[in-house]
């Protein structure tokens, strides 16, 4: 067991963002994303899956799936969704329509804090956690200025220059 947590890699975190800097990035949502609004005017995301496709290898011929017969009175399972769909609340549902490609997120945030009456950091920070979420699902990107990414590469090259290369 101890063996076994020694040989797992650890994955690599994405460094720290600063608030300033969080505020400034654009997030843009996933174009493959269809979208859908239910009866109390909310938003369905919709998220296609896409089968891994199989390679034949060179000089094999497509030979048909041979289905094994069945002898039941049950029905057949339903083949496997190929579409995911994610239900958003209300304050989701606005934060989405706000994601658009031109609004930080320091004006989403503006935006929230007015709407729903609350601080200025508590609307930053559950819009920090509400894009970590969506980002994880790979439902949202964002666009980072030039000021920002540079400073992500300098600290970058300072860890690299602190670390003793391995020769």
């Amino acid at each position: 067991m101890i063996l076994d947590r020694l040989r797992r890699k650890k994955k690599e975190k994405a460094p720290p963002i600063s608030r300033g800097d969080f505020l400034k990035i654009i997030p843009v949502p996933n174009p493959k994303v269809k979208l859908e609004k239910d009866e109390s005017n909310n938003i369905i995301l919709i998220l296609r899956r896409e089968e891994p496709k199989e390679e034949k290898e060179e000089g094999q011929e497509e030979k048909p799936e041979r289905r094994p017969r069945r002898r039941s009175i049950l029905p057949a399972p339903a083949p496997q969704a190929r579409q995911k769909k994610i239900h958003l609340d209300t304050v989701g549902s606005i934060v989405w329509e706000l994601c658009d490609g031109k609004r930080t997120t320091k004006d989403i945030a503006e935006q929230l804090r007015t709407k729903y009456k609350m601080l200025p950091s508590e609307a930053e920070i559950s819009l920090n956690s509400y894009f970590n979420e969506l980002a994880k699902r790979g439902l949202v990107a964002f666009l980072i200025p030039e000021e920002v990414a540079s400073k992500f590469s300098k600290k970058e090259t300072k860890e690299e220059k602190k670390q003793p290369t391995k020769q």
